[in-house]
């Protein structure tokens, strides 16, 4: 092989290592993160606590709020580099009526070292807004 066909080669190797060290891994996000969420159009922000965790080699979690309106395990995760977007069941209405709805808020989060950010959307409330979020020490 000559030169120039290896350097090739090894510049491409060191491409492909550089961009698999890029990538956010999983164990990179375990533990407590927490945050105040915001929906457009309310004035009271919600905190919201998603404690990650590595099971069987695969990331899980749950995520709770101030209220009790979030209290379950997310679900459909997608990790991507430096993008995070998941799911969690929301109860919204009055807690003690018939008004008690069950829905689904889904977050579409940029991850940056011990930080994320992004937006979430509950479409059963046509509702949007954002969540910002640290991760606890």
């Amino acid at each position: 092989m000559d030169l120039a066909r290896k350097t090739m080669v090894i510049a491409a190797i060191a491409l492909w290592v550089g961009l698999l060290a890029a990538a956010q891994q999983p164990a990179d996000l375990v533990g407590t993160w927490s945050g105040e969420a915001t929906l457009e159009g309310t004035g009271e922000p919600d905190v919201l606590t998603l404690v990650l965790e590595l099971k069987d080699g695969k990331l899980v979690g749950r995520m709770t709020d101030q209220y009790g309106a979030i209290d379950g395990e997310i679900k459909d995760i997608v990790l991507e580099k430096d993008s995070f977007n998941f799911a969690t069941s929301v109860n919204f209405g009055s807690a003690n009526s018939d008004e008690s709805h069950q829905g689904t808020i889904f977050f579409k989060m940029k991850l940056s070292g011990n930080s994320m950010k992004g937006e979430i959307e509950i479409p059963e409330m046509s509702a949007k807004g954002t969540w910002q979020a640290t991760k606890q020490k």
